[in-house]
């Protein structure tokens, strides 16, 4: 019979009540949902949007935002850098808005002048993360192309590479940062897939090496202010950024010994050549280092007859002794007329000016710009940026949204066995709890034991304290049993529960008598009696213990970590526990996301059922 019956309903103040009670169980819905709509957002975020708190993340329909982790993913969001790089003075990515205008003529020139230059000293971004984190989207390309490579068989990439890999998530890319002085990558096999693999990367996924932003930051360094900059370099300079760097060394004033430093010993020096007309002073460099020929061919490991037959490599060496030579040449002995810039900055402008046959008029007539000088010409970086990213826009924010749930399912599916070892302990704690506790619960209901509600005094008592109290009794059991680190050190501790003992005896209390007497008088077991009458009327309420072990099984954390340190037989939350200790926010909301699906689905597909379960008991 209801509280409120149907005639009183219609009376204005219970219809008031009923009202505020709705609004009430509303603003309570509200207060939970509201959160975890904030939770799935964030789960979408990165680094530039992790603190917006937003219901739908903004870059789902902002390009501005979208824009801004474009750009971050893709110079490894390293602010710092990206202002050495490109000239700015950002404070953080946050801040970075798309430029104001795009120059489409001018950015389709920078592309084709791209697409004539080699990819060789190009950086490869969204390579990186900041604290490497996270894996980067090339870094996950790069485990998917290697996993086709070697065909899914680790042992055969160990092999392959020489390197003790216990996961595929420990496979990474090479170091490769041209900014450096002298970079010189390890030439080995991983390298020289890695560069396989670079060559077959979309265009849009690589930036070029902005040597004009590290000569704007090596005169920050050296004399700090603009002023200091323009009295050292006798220039009139608006910002520092103004600062460019000529190919040759200039003919007068006081930039000579400037540019003559920062070449020879600040700029990266496979940018730079060396004319052959400085070959024989770099014969007397080597005599002068080597003294004998003998010496030059032990560490080169070159059977040469005379030291006059050493030859000059125009462009640095790759690496190994030879760049080592080159560089030590270039600073000591090469004769500075002889040096030459190949920057991206210096052959775009050289490429233009051939273009347009040196006519600056004609460029600015062309592109509509105002530009006074050649050495004026900056490539359009942050256009291109933007330009790539509205052609791109539904690839990247795919990306974007996928990115951090793909990072959850790889550390998850790449280490250990956690899938199947969270399956294996959910399965059985389910069955053992269907099986355990009702054959307790039937046997408290069906005989009448003299030590009946003792017992189930005792069963009562276990919930009065918290499963803490019991851990470390259970386990020294589990350590006397020598069962440390198996599957029965999981499930034998969550096999039975005074709780569900205590349900099912009194549902099983309120079934008919007379069901069991009529069973008797045909004949039946106890055991028939318990599976064919017992258990088929108690359907929703085993729902419901089915339900309590596996969220009881799913969920635990602290004693499958305590009786398991063996990495593989850990657990799903054991592992997510262990990202929480690296990963960022939005990734751990990410993994609490994916880890509430199983149970989400379980409740929505078992509904009626748990909740005919729950229903019940209260009405018997």
């Amino acid at each position: 019979m209801p509280i409120i019956s149907v005639v009183g309903r219609k009376q204005p103040k219970v219809r008031v009540l009923i009202w505020a009670l709705y609004a009430v169980l509303s603003l309570g819905a509200v207060t939970m949902v509201y959160p975890f709509l904030l939770m799935l957002s964030t789960s979408f975020a990165s680094g530039v949007d992790q603190n917006d708190f937003r219901i739908i993340p903004k870059y789902f329909y902002d390009e501005s935002a979208l824009y801004r982790k474009y750009v971050e993913a893709k110079y490894l969001e390293d602010v710092t850098e990206y202002n050495i790089w490109f000239s700015c003075e950002l404070p953080k990515f946050e801040n970075l808005s798309p430029p104001p205008r795009i120059n489409t003529r001018y950015v389709k020139l920078w592309r084709q002048f791209l697409n004539t230059q080699s990819r060789a000293y190009m950086m490869l971004g969204h390579s990186t993360t900041a604290g490497q984190q996270m894996t980067a989207e090339m870094e996950w390309r790069f485990r998917l192309a290697e996993q086709r490579r070697f065909r899914g068989d680790l042992d055969r990439l160990r092999t392959a590479y020489r390197e003790p890999i216990e996961s595929w998530m420990d496979v990474k890319l090479p170091l490769e940062n041209w900014t450096q002085r002298n970079f010189t990558p390890v030439l080995n096999r991983r390298y020289s897939d890695f560069l396989e693999f670079k060559r077959q990367q979309p265009v849009r996924y690589f930036f070029t090496v902005s040597v004009d932003g590290l000569y704007q930051e090596y005169l920050r360094m050296r004399f700090g202010s603009v002023e200091a900059i323009n009295k050292a370099v006798g220039a009139d300079y608006t910002t520092r950024f103004d600062a460019r760097l000529t190919p040759r060394i200039p003919d007068v004033g006081p930039s000579t010994g400037i540019w003559q430093d920062y070449v020879t010993r600040e700029c990266p020096v496979h940018f730079l050549r060396i004319d052959p007309s400085a070959e024989p002073a770099y014969r007397r460099f080597i005599q002068q280092k080597y003294r004998t020929v003998r010496a030059y061919n032990h560490d080169h490991e070159a059977a040469l007859q005379s030291l006059d037959q050493v030859k000059l490599m125009p462009d640095a060496p790759a690496s190994g002794v030879e760049l080592v030579d080159w560089i030590d040449f270039l600073e000591r002995g090469a004769p500075v007329k002889a040096l030459e810039l190949r920057t991206p900055e210096v052959l775009f402008r050289q490429w233009l000016a051939e273009r347009y046959g040196s006519n600056l008029r004609a460029l600015n007539e062309d592109l509509h710009t105002s530009w006074s000088s050649w050495i004026q010409i900056r490539p359009p970086y942050e256009q291109n940026d933007f330009l790539y990213l509205r052609e791109n826009s539904a690839d990247i924010r795919h990306e974007f949204i996928v990115r951090n749930y793909r990072e959850v399912v790889d550390y998850i599916a790449l280490h250990g066995r956690a899938l199947f070892n969270t399956f294996v302990l959910c399965a059985a704690l389910v069955l053992t709890s269907l099986t355990v506790n009702p054959l307790c619960a039937y046997a408290l209901s069906r005989f009448n034991l003299r030590a009946t509600y003792r017992i189930l005094l005792f069963l009562l008592a276990t919930m009065a304290f918290p499963a803490e109290v019991s851990a470390i009794p259970s386990f020294l059991l589990i350590k006397s049993f020598h069962l440390l680190g198996t599957y029965w050190a999981l499930i034998l501790p969550g096999m039975a529960s005074g709780f569900s003992i205590f349900i099912l005896k009194g549902f099983f209390d309120s079934l008919p008598r007379e069901l069991y007497e009529a069973a008797t008088l045909d004949g039946a077991s106890e055991m028939n009696m318990f599976w064919n009458i017992t258990l088929r009327v108690s359907t929703p309420v085993l729902a419901v213990i089915a339900l309590g072990a596996f969220t009881g099984a799913y969920g635990s954390f602290m004693w499958a970590f305590l009786v398991c340190q063996n990495e593989k037989m850990w657990t799903l939350m054991v592992w997510l526990y262990q990202m929480q200790q690296w990963a960022p926010s939005y990734v751990v909301y990410a993994s609490l996301v994916l880890a509430a699906i199983p149970t989400l689905l379980i409740f929505i597909f078992c509904q009626n059922i748990i909740m005919r379960g729950i229903v019940i008991p209260s009405e018997k």
